[in-house]
């Protein structure tokens, strides 16, 4: 049953739509943990709140599950997020380790992603900040 409940996460992950938020609730627990570098929540509707926000914020979002490994009680998948934001397309890559509990529902989801390079260097202060600081530290 885990297996099974990975691999609608995932379908339901690629074929997000806000309409379809309301899917998670047969997939993950209702205490649910969700973690990444901009959020620290516990429970499902926040979880779904966090989705209806980015459908307001950003512009065609849309994930692409690459790999995913199963193990006893956690599944690893490597994804690339894809978006239209700051008047052109953006792609950030990343890993969510879930934790899945013995009814095979998800009680823990952590994203790890780059939000520096994925994200903040293209805003235009920051990025400009950002890139010069790069240039300190990079070797040629």
């Amino acid at each position: 049953m885990k297996n099974i409940n990975i691999k609608n996460y995932i379908k339901l992950f690629s074929n997000l739509t806000p309409e379809k938020i309301k899917c998670f609730d047969d997939l993950i627990d209702e205490n649910i943990i969700f973690v990444d570098p901009f959020n620290n929540i516990k429970g499902s509707n926040e979880f779904k709140k966090i989705f209806y926000h980015m459908f307001k914020s950003v512009k065609n979002p849309r994930f692409l599950v690459i790999d995913y490994l199963v193990g006893k009680n956690i599944a690893f998948l490597k994804w690339k997020m894809s978006f239209n934001a700051f008047n052109s397309p953006q792609q950030i890559e990343g890993v969510s380790e879930l934790r899945i509990n013995e009814e095979g529902k998800i009680y823990s989801h952590i994203d790890y992603w780059d939000s520096l390079n994925g994200l903040f260097i293209k805003l235009p202060f920051i990025g400009i900040i950002y890139r010069l600081s790069l240039k300190m530290f990079k070797v040629n």
